[in-house]
């Protein structure tokens, strides 16, 4: 059975795992992120490869920042958190100094992917992820490949507007008002409480799953804002799923919240407007590992003769 080497480079760590063509992992590690140029990087990921890259028939990577459709140099535009690898031809290196086929995509775009191979988008033809964070990552998969759109850009869901006339801010755009602090801000208001910091989404969840009715009534808030965010994309896109992802999707509290509050998001839908089709969410199932199978998803479509 050939094997692929996936690559997922993070803000904190870069994780790496040798996977079978089943996605059945054999081997991972990581390492620290604490690289201060592109070239400290690269020579980071190639010793990384280094012990297997006779066992291996291609790399697939996931990185931040924006990455072309096809792009055989995997040029990394941007660099999200990690600005130095601006302009970096990553794929390219690596094709040169393993001579095997490589690809690099963004990270939001392999967690998409790789849900779709594994996890809670497999099967489907239009399948989309949304990974909670600090704002709203993601990606939109058609029959098996991932949407990346003219700029590198398509399902970049933090900057979806919430009142289009409105002037652009954190406070009007899908990041300030979907990401965890949102629901943590909600949460603390339905209980009289000034944000000092020190609440995250584990406290939240805690007080939840303690019977807070005020936590609860926070969480519905939520849940109703991002349905009606998942009505709007499922006018446009039109997929048989939204996959949940990102730190706090893995309370099924949340899940239950969306699932609950979504008759009340498609309720106006009557008369004329009778027949959108209701939004179906599914938690997604591969926690932090998507971005590490959807890298080896595309190296494996590359490694294809």
């Amino acid at each position: 059975m050939d094997e692929f080497f996936g690559i997922d480079i993070g803000g904190t760590s870069v994780k790496w795992a040798v996977l079978g063509e089943d996605f059945s992992i054999r081997e991972r590690g990581s390492i620290p992120t604490d690289f201060s140029t592109a070239d400290d990087a690269v020579a980071a990921l190639m010793a990384i490869v280094e012990p297997y890259a006779d066992r291996v028939r291609a790399i697939g990577v996931s990185a931040p920042g924006g990455i072309y459709e096809d792009d055989p140099d995997g040029v990394i535009h941007r660099g999200g958190a990690l600005t130095y690898m601006d302009g970096c031809p990553l794929g390219k290196l690596l094709r040169e100094r393993f001579d095997m086929p490589v690809v690099v995509n963004n990270d939001g775009k392999c967690c998409a992917l790789g849900e779709y191979a594994a996890g809670a988008l497999r099967g489907t033809s239009v399948g989309v992820v949304l990974a909670i964070g600090t704002g709203i990552g993601g990606g939109i998969v058609i029959d098996g490949r991932v949407l990346r759109g003219a700029n590198c850009f398509a399902g970049e869901f933090s900057f979806l507007r919430n009142d289009v006339q409105a002037p652009v801010s954190m406070e009007n755009i899908f990041a300030g008002t979907g990401g965890w602090r949102a629901l943590a801000e909600m949460v603390l208001a339905e209980k009289g409480l000034k944000d000092d910091g020190t609440v995250d989404g584990r406290k939240v969840f805690e007080w939840i799953a303690d019977g807070d009715v005020d936590a609860q009534r926070g969480l519905d808030r939520y849940a109703l804002m991002f349905d009606n965010m998942l009505v709007n994309l499922q006018a446009v896109i039109d997929p048989e799923v939204f996959a949940i992802a990102g730190g706090i999707s893995c309370h099924p509290e949340l899940i239950d919240a969306l699932e609950a509050q979504m008759p009340r998001a498609v309720e106006g839908f009557v008369g004329p407007l009778a027949g959108f089709p209701t939004p179906r969410v599914r938690v997604a199932q591969l926690g932090n590992d998507a971005n590490l199978y959807g890298a080896v998803q595309e190296a494996m479509r590359l490694a294809r003769p």
